[in-house]
């Protein structure tokens, strides 16, 4: 799968694709109260095979004309793989 495949069925454009690993992110400029926890189950709910590989806060500095919203800028993250070869425990 792709990242806007992946996106698409997280309903956000917020997704990114690495050596495999999906990246899904929320910034918390737009966060509305949701937790990492809340993130996490976002994830499991629509792929309940993936394997979360990492999950935290990602705190940047102030960076002037940084665009809310984008990878830079703070936010809370989940990394997951969908075609690891094992079933998570």
């Amino acid at each position: 799968m792709t990242a806007i495949e992946v996106g698409k069925i997280l309903g956000t454009a917020h997704v990114s694709k690495h050596k495999g690993i999906f990246k899904f992110w929320k910034s918390y400029f737009y966060r509305h109260g949701m937790t990492v926890a809340q993130l996490e189950k976002q994830v499991k709910d629509k792929f309940p095979n993936a394997l979360i590989v990492e999950s935290g806060d990602h705190w940047a500095a102030f960076a002037g004309g940084a665009k809310s919203g984008s990878a830079k800028d703070s936010h809370m993250f989940v990394k997951f793989d969908l075609n690891h070869p094992c079933q998570p425990v």
